[in-house]
Order: structure tokens, then sequence, then C-alpha cells
């Protein structure tokens, strides 16, 4: 019985130490993008979505299917009001002049970056604790 106990106990404190250190991630976001209106969760899906592919532009469409959980009219709002901020900059579509591809401008990644360090301390903190 005291071996159970131990090992809920266990799993009770890595569970807090993981909530912290998410807790940690919401705080580093809301503190970078809040007051510029990209607190929200689609931005940080959205973002996270545009890092992961690196240098990578995508199209205007394939950005709105990064925005789960809105419709795609409010996706577009989302990704437009990144372009007109200066969080996503357009390029051309070497594969279509008619069209314009979306990548990450240095200002967005420069934020995102200081985001993802300071989360990653926290969840290193958890995963690695002393």
């Amino acid at each position: 019985m005291k071996r159970k106990r131990v090992e809920q106990s266990d799993s009770n404190v890595a569970r807090r130490r993981f909530l912290l250190a998410l807790r940690e991630l919401d705080e580093a976001w809301v503190e970078t993008f809040h007051k510029s209106g990209f607190g929200d969760v689609y931005f940080s899906r959205l973002f996270t979505e545009l890092w992961l592919r690196d240098s990578v532009a995508v199209s205007k469409t394939d950005a709105c299917d990064l925005v789960k959980g809105v419709s795609r009219q409010t996706a577009m709002k989302y990704v437009n009001k990144a372009i007109t901020d200066g969080f996503l900059s357009e390029v051309d579509n070497p594969a279509d002049g008619r069209s314009r591809l979306l990548r990450m401008t240095p200002l967005l990644q420069e934020q995102f970056a200081r985001v993802i360090d300071r989360a990653n301390a926290a969840f290193l903190a958890v995963l690695n604790p002393e």
C-alpha cells in the first residue's frame, strides 16, 4: 500500500511540475503577443506550424488551414491580421505568378523565439529535475 501511495505522490509531483511548465508557456505567450492582439490560441497554432516549416512559405489557403477550430472566414481574418501587423509577409509564388505565399517575418521569428526559449527552459526543468 505504501508503494502505491509513493507512486501516486511521484505522479502528482510530475503532473504538477508539468502544469507549472505549461503555465510558463502560457504566460510567455501572453506577455509576448497579447498587447499586439495575437494572444489568442489560434495564433499560437498558426505561428507554431509556420515555425516548424522553417523558411518554407505556404499559400494563404494552407495558412488558413493551420488555424484550427474556427470557420474559414475567421481563419482568413487571423491570417490577414498577421499580415497587416507585420508578423507574416507575402512573397511571390515561383510556381504561380498569380498567387502569393506567406512566411514568418523576422519580427515574428524574434518574438516567437523568446516564447520558445522561455517555455523550453521550463519544460527542461520538468523533464530533467534536479
